[in-house]
Order: C-alpha cells, then structure tokens, then sequence
C-alpha cells in the first residue's frame, strides 16, 4: 500500500508546540478549544478540550448575569486543565518518536499513560466539575 501512494501527493506538515496561553478572553470575546489552547496530538485530547471548553463556557454564562464576568469564569475554570494537557501532549512527543521497538514498548511501559490518563484525563467531568478553577 504504501509503495502505491502518489508522493507527490503526500504532504509533510509541521506540528508546531505553543506554551498554554495566559489570557483567552477579553470583554464580551473568548476563544475556546485549538483557538484559546492549540495542542500537539499526543494526548489525543484536543477535540475533547473543545467540547468541554464548550460546555463550561455554556454553565458560565448560565451562572453569570454579566458576559465579560461569564467570560472571566470560563478562563478560569479552564485554564489549569488546558494548561495540563498541552504541557503533558508536547511532554509525549519524544515517546511517539522513539525508532526501536523495544525501547518505545518499555518507555511506553514505564510511563504508564493508561493509568495516569484514567486518573486525571478521562474521570474530567465538564458538567460537574466546579466553576472558578
């Protein structure tokens, strides 16, 4: 398969790692998922962060009366957790690199992602978890 595919067809493209920002939101403005927090694939959470960016700004501007203090609570609500998975993702990039098999299987191993995941990633509840960081 691979020796069938027109190479002038394929692209190369860069994947370019961002520090998390300190700032989304500006009077009535925010931005929320790759906008506010763009993040490398290697934690495959950056739909996810969009939905629950989504869902927390929905509950702010539910428990605010003003949209700029909505705003403010949303980025504060958020900005730990993106902060989180953008540093951990760009922190994955050498694991996805590694050429040898055996080694990638044990630094796979020794990371343990499966476990680390479940424990602060997956168990993330965006309607549930409290407003204000």
């Amino acid at each position: 398969m691979i020796d069938a595919i027109d190479r002038d067809g394929c692209y190369r493209y860069a994947l370019n790692s961002h520090p998390p920002a300190d700032n989304w939101s500006t009077g009535r403005a925010t931005l929320l998922g790759d906008a506010a927090h763009p993040t490398l694939p290697y934690l495959a959470s950056g739909a996810a962060m969009a939905i629950e960016d989504a869902e927390v700004l929905a509950r702010c501007l539910d428990a605010c009366g003003d949209v700029s203090e909505a705003l403010q609570l949303y980025q504060r609500s958020r900005m730990d957790r993106t902060a989180r998975i953008v540093r951990e993702s760009a922190g994955n990039r050498d694991l996805y690199r590694i050429e040898d098999e055996a080694e990638m299987r044990r630094a796979f191993h020794e990371k343990n992602m499966s476990k680390t995941r479940s424990e602060w990633l997956y168990s993330y509840d965006p309607l549930m978890v409290p407003l204000g960081g």
